[in-house]
């Protein structure tokens, strides 16, 4: 597996991804290079089977503070449970360890598969809220847990 920057030629495979995942549609500028962010894809011989992205927050929100943040992983049915998450996930820490000391990374507090994954990569609780960043979970239903992992 090859774990790389995307480009905008990896688009269409990045959309039939989401299609096939029942996730909404990454768009040309959820996928575009900007200073403050990265998107990455994993392939394996040629063909992508994950992508992920990060977030930067120049300022707090409520409670949650300014910092780099990880955002969406997209890994289809047929490739999960391989690791393509994990090792999307450590590239982009590494990444955000480059321009920070800080990570955050929230979730619903329902979604066990990722809140494993990432404590077992160092992130830890440190809060729960109806709201982080505009998001939230299960229409308000339930809660978003907020994690941090420092360098």
């Amino acid at each position: 597996m090859q774990i790389r920057e995307a480009t905008l030629d990896d688009l269409e495979q990045v959309v039939a991804i989401c299609d096939v995942s029942d996730r909404a549609r990454w768009t040309p500028e959820m996928v575009a290079p900007i200073s403050e962010r990265i998107v990455l894809v994993a392939s394996i011989q040629d063909e992508i089977v994950g992508v992920a992205k990060t977030h930067f927050h120049g300022e707090p929100d409520g409670k949650a503070p300014a910092g780099h943040y990880l955002g969406g992983v997209v890994v289809p049915p047929n490739s999960r449970r391989r690791g393509i998450g994990s090792a999307l996930t450590s590239a982009r820490v590494e990444w955000i360890w480059s321009q920070s000391s800080t990570v955050y990374y929230f979730a619903n507090e329902h979604n066990t598969a990722s809140i494993r994954m990432h404590e077992a990569l160092g992130f830890q609780s440190v809060g729960r809220f109806a709201k982080i960043r505009g998001v939230t979970a299960d229409d308000g239903r339930s809660e978003l847990v907020l994690f941090q992992a420092c360098r």
